[in-house]
C-alpha cells in the first residue's frame, strides 16, 4: 500500500480494501473530507483491521506501514502508532470479508441470500 500513495500524483488518496460488501458514495465523500482537515483518514473493521485508509501527502509522504502486523487484530493499532503526532480522522466501521462465515452475515448488504448446493436430479429417462 505504501508503493501506491508513493507514485500516485500529489493530492489527497484513498485506498479501499477489496473485501468490503456496503460501501456508499456518501462513505468515501466523507473519508476525502477527512483529508481536508487532517493528514490521514481509517475507516475501521470489527476485527482489530480496517477498510479503508487514505493519506493527505501534502507537504509531506507519511509512512504509516512500517512495523504493522497484518491480519491480526493490532493492524489498525499499529498503523495508528505510526500517525502519531498526525490527525487522523476516522469513518464509519465496516466489515472485511475474511472468511465464509462472513460472507454468509453479509447476505442482506448483498441482496441476496445464499444457496446451499443441492444434490443434482438423476437425469431423466425419455
Amino acid at each position: 500500500m505504501q508503493s501506491v500513495f508513493d507514485r500516485c500524483p500529489p493530492g489527497p488518496v484513498i485506498i479501499i480494501g477489496s473485501d468490503i460488501l456496503g460501501i456508499t458514495r456518501s462513505d468515501i465523500a466523507h473519508a476525502f473530507h477527512c483529508l481536508e482537515g487532517g493528514e490521514a483518514v481509517i475507516g475501521p473493521s470489527a476485527d482489530g483491521g480496517y477498510w479503508l485508509i487514505g493519506l493527505k501527502r501534502r507537504p509531506r509522504h507519511l509512512k504509516p506501514f512500517a512495523n504493522v502486523r497484518w491480519s491480526t487484530d493490532e493492524a489498525m493499532a499499529g498503523t495508528l502508532r505510526n500517525l502519531a503526532g498526525n490527525r487522523v480522522g476516522l469513518v464509519t466501521a465496516k466489515a472485511d470479508v475474511d472468511d465464509g462465515v462472513e460472507w454468509s452475515r453479509t447476505a442482506a448488504i448483498r441482496g441476496r441470500r445464499i444457496v446451499r448446493p443441492t444434490p443434482a436430479s438423476p437425469p431423466s429417462s425419455r
